[in-house]
């Protein structure tokens, strides 16, 4: 009779501990099971707020909440209750349990993210976030281990429809800068396809002799995902041969800050991340001097030599050195980078 008892005590702490349902939670359940969400998301709400949940609370809350952005995502695919039921659903997702929960929280989430970035006439700031859900959802089924697949799946295919629905424009684009603009921004989206590569590769060659200095030719406010860099540098004479490239290597200054050149933080990157430091001979740098007779003077840009190994680089003005760089001949450039204290630069060459 003792050990009866002593199991039926057991029992009972052990049902208390997975937790019964209350009144809230049973209601939200069949909320759910009659496509309900947004009651649904409301009882579980009150359940929550009363602390009083099963262990299948937030299997079931996250279920109510995917499915409601999915319902929304119906009738506007760009509403904003979209965002905040994923958002909420993103919450829970430390205490599902459920792999099948998981698989169609991610695969819902990347999903409407794809459908998002294939609508006709997007801002680049929509397509930007439309990608984002289709990664978060990747981050999450890659950390609770399920939907991975089918999530990539269907990033690939949201890559196909981005770069099919727009590479070709933007290849057809008659002002080289505009066109490597455009292209960069479809490889923010789809940094590994292949016809992305090899556009982008034969654009950078074409402008190795150009200041990318993205402005209102592009029609469009510019993204600083793509126009990031505070130094803006062009070749307009550069020698590329197996072991060694020379050039004239000019700089444009966009800091906000008046600094000094100094020609030895210059280096050349290759495609598998090796470096090489320069060796930079001779030079100027614009400065604003005031030229005139007396009375009468005026100031005026002007180029001056470049002395004791370092120029002034002026916040919007123009710097000039001549830079050779010696690397071992399977060494492949990729880009030459400068980096001070107050920004960074980068210009990518092609191959």
């Amino acid at each position: 009779m003792k050990k009866m008892l002593i199991a039926s005590l057991a029992a009972a702490v052990a049902f208390t501990m997975v937790g019964c349902k209350g009144t809230n939670e049973k209601r939200g359940d069949e909320h759910l099971k009659e496509g309900r969400y947004r009651n649904a998301i409301n009882s579980y709400l009150e359940a929550k707020k009363k602390g009083s949940m099963s262990d299948e609370f937030y299997d079931n809350f996250t279920l109510a909440l995917v499915r409601a952005a999915e319902a929304e995502a119906k009738k506007d695919l760009n509403s904003d209750l979209i965002n905040g039921y994923f958002d909420k659903a993103s919450v829970n997702m430390a205490e599902v349990q459920n792999a099948e929960v998981v698989e169609e929280y991610v695969t819902k989430l990347a999903t409407i993210g794809k459908q998002q970035a294939a609508q006709e006439g997007m801002d680049y700031g929509t397509i930007v976030n439309a990608f984002a859900k289709i990664d978060s959802a990747l981050v999450t089924a890659k950390a609770k281990g399920a939907g991975e697949a089918a999530v990539k799946t269907i990033r690939t295919e949201a890559e196909n429809a981005y770069v099919a629905k727009n590479l070709s424009d933007a290849v057809g684009e008659s002002d080289p800068v505009v066109s490597e603009y455009q292209i960069m921004k479809i490889a923010e989206m789809a940094p590994e396809n292949a016809d992305v590569k090899a556009a982008l590769n034969k654009s950078r060659k074409g402008t190795r002799g150009y200041f990318l200095i993205f402005g209102e030719q592009i029609g469009e406010p510019v993204s600083r995902r793509i126009d990031k860099w505070g130094y803006v540098m062009a070749f307009p004479t550069i020698k590329m041969a197996p072991g060694s490239l020379s050039g004239e290597l000019q700089f444009w200054a966009s800091t906000g800050n008046n600094t000094e050149l100094d020609p030895s933080k210059i280096k050349v990157v290759s495609t598998d991340g090796r470096e090489a430091i320069a060796k930079a001979s001779g030079g100027w740098c614009e400065a604003e001097v005031l030229v005139g007779k007396k009375g009468q003077e005026k100031i005026e840009k002007k180029k001056q030599a470049i002395k004791g190994g370092k120029g002034k680089l002026m916040n919007e003005f123009q710097c000039s050195v001549n830079v050779s760089f010696s690397f071992p001949k399977d060494f492949v450039p990729d880009y030459v980078e400068y980096k001070d204290e107050y920004g960074i630069g980068r210009k990518f060459l092609g191959q």
